[in-house]
């Protein structure tokens, strides 16, 4: 197994620890906790790999949602990795702010597909808050971008060794 293969097994254990134990340590937090795996696979991998593995994480998620809207998080993943996927150019991989930036990005536009998908199936209007808006676009996005660089960066800076979501994520 190469070096790149062992860094990416390496972040998606832990992204799926976190998925997984997350539930149950905060349960009213709904954090996307795929969104800073998404990002640096956006860096590393081609369009089509994170078309797929953005598809792979929504139906995971869909799996353990107990919304009777399966398919939501797989098809919001792929539309925002299909529409941020080429902004990962306007934001270099070797900036520390990059992951939690695009992370927070990732997250306010999923919430915004998911939200339009729901009005679409359900077709019902009204819902849609000051305090929603706060919380599900401004608060929830800054902590999914906190999950990321505390799980992601800060342990590279700890350890010495520079943060680049590139071929190079993990390296010394």
């Amino acid at each position: 197994m190469n070096l790149e293969r062992k860094r990416i097994d390496c972040a998606l254990i832990v992204t799926l620890a976190a998925v997984l134990c997350a539930p149950v340590l905060i349960p009213t937090w709904p954090l996307m906790f795929f969104a800073p795996f998404l990002i640096i696979l956006f860096y590393q991998k081609s369009y089509i790999a994170c078309l797929w593995a953005s598809l792979t994480a929504g139906l995971v998620l869909d799996l353990m949602s107990s919304q009777t809207h399966f398919g939501l998080y797989a098809t919001s993943y792929v539309a925002t990795a299909a529409l941020l996927y080429k902004q990962r150019y306007n934001f270099f991989a070797d900036r520390i702010s990059t992951l939690p930036l695009m992370t927070f990005f990732f997250s306010v536009l999923a919430t915004l597909l998911q939200i339009a998908l729901i009005y679409a199936f359900e077709q019902k209007a009204g819902g849609i808050s000051w305090h929603w808006l706060l919380t599900d676009l401004v608060a929830m996005p800054l902590l999914d971008a906190g999950f990321g660089f505390f799980f992601f960066v800060l342990p590279l800076l700890l350890f010495g060794r520079r943060v680049r979501l590139g071929k190079e994520y993990f390296s010394e």
